[in-house]
């Protein structure tokens, strides 16, 4: 009996994983908080934290490895290209960069600590800061 239900959770869980690697996943919309107060700028701005991966050393006797943030395209509405960010500005950089774009609806593809490639719809508004996580960690607005 316990045999068939670890099968039926491995069977689950492998057509789970297949869907994620065929296309990217399309999460819903995401925009910035609605607490959040406006800075006096005409721009909007996106802060994607999308799955890390680790830095080379600078020495081979150096063991210090950092987690940087890959980096992610942004389409506008029509799935035109507005540009590619590479989410870090150095290999010390744990820190996602800062996009800033006019106001509208865009779409990003980025990578996601847990599906791979995701498609997700991002709305920047005048003023205000969306910030998209995909990674493990969730840091705080």
């Amino acid at each position: 009996m316990k045999i068939h239900h670890v099968f039926l959770f491995g069977a689950a869980l492998a057509s789970i994983q297949n869907g994620c690697a065929s296309q990217p996943l399309a999460l819903a919309q995401v925009g910035p908080d609605a607490t959040c107060r406006p800075l006096p700028i005409s721009e909007g701005r996106l802060q994607v934290f999308s799955a890390t991966e680790k830095s080379i050393p600078f020495a081979s006797d150096d063991p210090t490895f950092f987690n940087l943030h890959t980096g992610y395209e942004i389409y506008d509405a029509a799935g035109n290209p507005v540009k590619f960010v590479m989410n870090h500005a150095s290999n010390m950089d744990e820190w996602p960069d800062t996009a800033t774009l006019p106001p509208g609806k865009y779409r990003i593809l980025a990578a996601s600590t847990w599906c791979g490639q995701v498609s997700v719809p991002v709305v920047i508004e005048k003023g205000k800061t969306t910030v998209v996580h995909l990674d493990d960690n969730r840091f705080p607005s």
